[in-house]
């Protein structure tokens, strides 16, 4: 309840500061027409929303995994940077190919995905095929592509399945 006051109020603010006025006439209209928006977003929502929602998937449940989500990312990244950095200092790649990772999550799981896995730099997304249910990875190392496989779902389990499920 308190969730649909903050929506009602923040929207009413907003039409508010678009007037430019306070008035008491322009105040009642704002929350009429925030209160309406937001019935209508809720209807809507209660309506399209699958009857069976996986588990943390609380907008406060996948707040609460941000940090987890950031700084693993940070972390992945930092990694990823001394990695390419010795096979630049060393002057040899150790076999650099393509990857190909199941994903079974949505699509905007999945562009999250490719997002923050395209951030690290030993690491390309050439395509995700939402058809095939796969992810294209152009890796720095795939001499062994079950392990990269394997660390890639294991990275997604632990950091991103909260936030994008």
């Amino acid at each position: 309840m308190i969730a649909v006051l903050v929506r009602v109020l923040a929207l009413t603010a907003v039409y508010l500061l678009a007037l430019t006025s306070l008035a008491p006439g322009d105040v009642l209209v704002g929350l009429l027409l925030a209160a309406g928006i937001v019935a209508a977003g809720w209807y809507t929502h209660r309506r399209d929303r699958p009857p069976d929602r996986p588990p943390g998937t609380s907008p406060g449940g996948r707040l609460a995994g941000v940090p987890a989500l950031v700084g693993g990312t940070v972390i992945d990244m930092v990694r990823a940077s001394w990695q390419v950095a010795g096979c630049c200092l060393r002057g040899r790649l150790p076999a650099p190919g393509l990857v190909s990772i199941p994903i079974g999550a949505s699509a905007t799981s999945a562009a999250a995905w490719g997002v923050r896995v395209g951030l690290a730099p030993d690491t390309i997304v050439v395509e995700i095929d939402e058809q095939q249910g796969e992810l294209l990875l152009h890796v720095l190392d795939a001499r062994d592509r079950d392990a990269v496989r394997l660390a890639q779902q294991d990275s997604y389990q632990r950091r991103q399945r909260r936030v994008f499920p």
